[in-house]
């Protein structure tokens, strides 16, 4: 029964000596022992086979349990060979009394004919210890606990980003119809100018932020990282500098992942910005991919992460590395070591949300001294297909022919700049506060062109149900979507499986120009 056991089970008595080992557990050795301590271990002292500290921790606990009469229960961490490891025991007292021959003269004690008297020999208390590895059991724990703090979080930046981002977007909307009015006034214009770069800063902010709360709209494309890691060398080597060496380890016959490949190059870089800065007297740099799979144990010790096959890009450094207490929050927003002026803490909360809006998993090794990995993986796509070929966006902006465009927005300032930007634009427009009146106006005004929607919207239908009846409706209409962050995908049924189009907040009024462009094969530039 002893050797079904999975746990450890110890007699331990008052003076730490180990009288007996009823159940090794899978290896007492590799467990126990702090160093190369010979088996067996009946007979040895605690001091013998445990670091000062512990030996004295594991004693407390037996003359405790000896002289309350009562059950003692304990977790503690230990160093072991195979790294450390966190066990939980119970210590509960014995009734039967151990003889301690320790203090016969050899001769007697060996002498089994002659006994020796009774006044020589003393007894020992002794009490009973099961300890449990629950390694794995802190280790899930840890994992819950740090991912609702991730989502907790989450939920207050992507709230407070959601609405810095509709007030971003009337804001930079109006400053630059301001803009485009005062080129006879240069001082006023250079004013405005200024204005507008600030608000792409907090543009630039916002999205990161919605990034780490994986509320940005990402519009994922079949990506081969081989090629992605590839095509970002020479904006690399730029970015890191000479002293910076960047090797790449890249798999052959990769697998395609679904990803926002634009998304993912920022992130990227991010990480290699990060490695920079943690080698400020130069070191290298190492791009790595790998078909990967993530067995069912490694998934048991983390959160949202499903076993199976994945593609994995490794960002390794030789630097400074990190501390354990700075590793545990290199995740979280606004967490930065650096200076103030050097750093906003964004960058790895950004490749996070990422990561995870995509499904995927991210992990982070480092050490001080040693450097840092970040593994990123990324599911593996069934069969291979090649990423769509979009039409690049140009400067130029390009003009409508008085199509009707309905925008749908519940926001009012943001919905009379949208509505004023598109009758700059050369567009007739309509203009509604929820999908209810959108589906209205779509009936008595049958030459609308173009759907314009947010993708949040009150009420029971949003932008994304919206689009979908709209278009089930009346198949030859054009949707484009808007959104300062969005939680819904961008594909429903089969009714927006290809051509959608979205247009992140806030936006500039050519930007909107060139998706409507896009969308409706307008070639007369401005």
């Amino acid at each position: 029964m002893t050797r079904a056991m999975p746990d450890l089970v110890f007699v331990v008595d008052e003076d730490g000596r180990y009288r007996e080992v009823l159940a090794a557990g899978r290896d007492i050795g590799a467990t126990l022992m702090r160093g190369k301590v010979p088996a067996p271990i009946r007979g040895k002292l605690l001091s013998e086979v445990h670091s000062p500290e512990m030996a004295t921790f594991f004693l407390d606990i037996i003359l405790r349990a000896l002289r309350t009469q009562q059950i003692q229960i304990a977790e503690y961490e230990l160093e072991t060979s195979s790294g450390p490891r966190w066990f939980e025991s119970r210590t509960a007292p014995l009734d039967v009394q151990f003889t301690d021959r320790s203090n016969l003269p050899a001769n007697t004690a060996q002498q089994h004919l002659f006994p020796p008297p009774e006044e020589q020999i003393t007894t020992k208390s002794a009490a009973i210890v099961v300890a449990r590895d629950i390694t794995k059991r802190k280790q899930a724990d840890a994992q819950l606990r740090q991912a609702q703090k991730m989502h907790a979080i989450g939920q207050l930046t992507g709230g407070i980003a959601h609405d810095f981002n509709n007030l971003l977007a009337v804001i930079m909307g109006n400053i630059e119809l301001l803009h485009e009015q005062l080129t006879a006034q240069p001082r006023l214009h250079e004013l405005a100018q200024q204005a507008l770069r600030a608000v792409d800063r907090g543009a630039n902010l916002t999205r990161r932020l919605l990034a780490f709360a994986r509320r940005q709209p990402l519009l994922a494309q079949p990506t081969d990282l081989n090629k992605l890691v590839l095509g970002m060398l020479d904006l690399m080597r730029r970015t890191l500098g000479a002293n910076i060496q960047i090797d790449t380890v890249l798999a052959t016959n990769l697998k395609q992942t679904l990803v926002d490949p634009d998304q993912l190059e920022s992130a990227l870089l991010n990480l290699a910005i990060n490695a920079r800065d943690a080698m400020p007297r130069g070191g290298k740099l190492v791009l790595e991919t790998d078909n990967v799979r993530l067995d069912e144990d490694y998934a048991a010790t983390q959160q949202d992460v499903r076993p199976g096959p994945y593609v994995m890009l490794a960002v390794r450094d030789n630097g400074s590395g990190m501390a354990p207490e700075v590793l545990e929050h290199a995740f979280e927003p606004f967490f930065t070591t650096k200076e103030t002026s050097k750093g906003s803490g964004l960058g790895l909360s950004m490749v996070y949300g990422l990561v995870k809006q995509s499904g995927g998993h991210i992990a982070i090794h480092s050490k001080p001294g040693q450097g840092t990995t970040v593994r990123l993986y990324l599911l593996q796509m069934e069969t291979a297909a090649s990423p769509p070929a979009g039409v690049k966006a140009a400067d130029t902006v390009f003009k409508g022919q008085g199509e009707t465009i309905l925008v749908v927005e519940d926001d009012t300032d943001v919905r009379l700049f949208a509505v004023n930007a598109l009758r700059a634009l050369g567009y007739d427009t309509r203009q509604v506060g929820d999908a209810a009146a959108a589906l209205e106006l779509l009936e008595t005004t049958p030459r609308i062109a173009l759907l314009f929607t947010d993708i949040v919207l009150p009420g029971e239908m949003d932008g994304v149900k919206l689009a979908a009846e709209a278009q089930r409706r009346y198949p030859g209409l054009r949707v484009l979507f808007t959104s300062g962050y969005t939680e819904h995908p961008l594909i429903v049924g089969s009714q927006l499986a290809e051509d959608v189009e979205i247009l992140a907040k806030p936006y500039r009024k050519n930007e909107l120009g060139q998706k409507l462009r896009t969308l409706l094969g307008r070639g007369e530039s401005a």
